[in-house]
């Protein structure tokens, strides 16, 4: 009550040095946080030169994830299983040392965060994108092509001993 009593009978000048003060005592207190790299998006000097970069994902809510994924041919595989393409002027160095794209959940290609004169942000890549996925899918047939032959013998061993047990004088047994 007192206080009120006193900022009542201040001047309008002694006012606004008063809040002014505060201010500047509340922003001494906040300090800057610094940004920091995911851990899980930091690539290692000797992964980079493998052809790792490191990856943050934007959702739909603005969260950001890192994962760390293998450039192949400019392609690259996310955690959701979704394939993305970039021709490499969209990565950026984290402090100088990791390279980093920056995903969104939405776009094919990621986002150019420091664009030059003339750049377009334009969507490209989309045939390399279907080369990649071809190129799966024959890697996934010759896997199962070997299965399959194996399948194949387990199936003609199992009637063998099939026939063998209902018809023993068919074989001589």
């Amino acid at each position: 009550m007192e206080e009120i009593k006193e900022i009542k009978d201040m001047s309008i000048k002694d006012k606004i040095d008063t809040l002014y003060d505060t201010v500047i005592k509340e922003d001494k207190k906040k300090k800057d946080k610094k940004l920091r790299l995911p851990r899980r998006a930091k690539v290692s000097k000797r992964r980079s030169k493998r052809g790792y970069c490191g990856v943050l994902f934007v959702n739909e809510t603005g969260n950001i994830s890192g994962q760390k994924t293998k450039l192949e041919g400019g392609t690259y595989d996310t955690k959701d299983k979704n394939i993305h393409y970039t021709d490499g002027h969209e990565i950026m160095f984290w402090d100088g040392k990791f390279p980093v794209l920056w995903q969104r959940h939405d776009k094919l290609n990621p986002t150019n965060l420091f664009p030059k004169a003339g750049d377009k942000n334009e969507i490209y890549g989309q045939e390399y994108v279907k080369l990649r996925i071809k190129k799966d899918v024959i890697k996934d047939v010759k896997k199962a092509g070997g299965m399959s032959i194996i399948i194949m013998i387990a199936v003609v061993v199992g009637g063998y001993f099939l026939i063998k047990m209902l018809f023993p004088k068919l074989f001589g047994g």
